[in-house]
């Protein structure tokens, strides 16, 4: 019983914290992530619980590689594997994915339906032939085959079928229109004087000049210690993408979701991990 309030205790402390300073400013702080890493190998060494120590490293070296290419921030991955380590399991589920799985479902909702409507609202114009968009025609049509499926075959209730299908199809009209609002919302041309650790460079709007002078292999993270690089390759602005959607609160409300209400998530996990 002291070991379950612990955990309780250190996920939402850590998970509301990161949820605040991401809102605020755009990082999850090492200050939350290493001592909810630190507290999670002791509780995992403590009471034999392996599993933990096994998923904290798996997250956070699948993580890291996701994190080199721009998906996700680095913060983020961290509080991930804290969270394993804390509490690997909760009423029969694999906590950190069921985690995961609600914030991504509410990321997937709540920011596809902001993002996509300031799109809209702004009026610039949809590119509506290339590939993303046959991709997301493709991907509807799935999605809506299998839960016809799933429908049909009593696996999953009515009301977890519409949810379901509602943060996807939200989903996939944010991946149709990525193009057109990273370019609206997100994308900033700076000088290197304001380039800060970790900016996500915007390749694909790199001139052909600017893709010729950096050759191959084009990072898709830069940071300050590149200054000097591109002041010798003679830049002097480089377009990156700022202002980022934070994903720390939405995985703070899967936290809360999955410890209130499990049995609305222990449906899903067979079905969709």
């Amino acid at each position: 019983m002291v070991v379950e309030q612990i955990q309780f205790a250190a996920n939402m402390i850590a998970g509301a914290a990161a949820a605040y300073t991401d809102w605020k400013t755009g990082y999850i702080y090492d200050y939350i992530t290493y001592p909810l890493i630190g507290l999670g190998i002791i509780l995992s060494l403590m009471t034999g619980q392996w599993l933990g120590l096994v998923l904290g490293a798996g997250i956070y070296g699948i993580g890291l590689f996701a994190y080199k290419t721009g998906k996700i921030g680095g913060g983020d991955i961290k509080l991930l594997a804290g969270l394993a380590l804390i509490q690997p399991t909760f009423n029969g589920m694999i906590f950190p994915f069921a985690v995961l799985l609600v914030g991504t479902l509410l990321a997937c909702l709540g920011l596809s339906i902001y993002y996509t409507g300031m799109f809209v609202l702004s009026r610039k114009k949809i590119h509506w032939k290339n590939n993303r968009k046959k991709s997301a025609a493709l991907m509807g049509a799935a999605v809506a085959g299998v839960m016809y499926y799933v429908f049909t075959q009593g696996l999953w209730s009515s009301e977890t079928i519409v949810v379901l299908s509602i943060a996807m199809l939200a989903g996939i009209i944010f991946y149709a229109l990525e193009e057109e609002i990273k370019e609206h919302s997100f994308l900033k041309r700076i000088t290197l004087n304001e380039l800060e650790d970790d900016e996500v460079l915007a390749i694909e709007h790199l001139s052909p000049e600017e893709k010729e002078k950096w050759g191959k292999n084009i990072p898709n993270l830069i940071g300050t210690s590149d200054k000097i690089r591109l002041q010798h390759m003679n830049f002097h602005t480089i377009p990156v993408y700022r202002n980022l959607p934070k994903f720390a609160p939405f995985l703070f409300a899967g936290i809360i979701i999955v410890y209130m209400y499990p049995e609305w998530i222990t449906p899903l996990i067979p079905g969709v991990l």
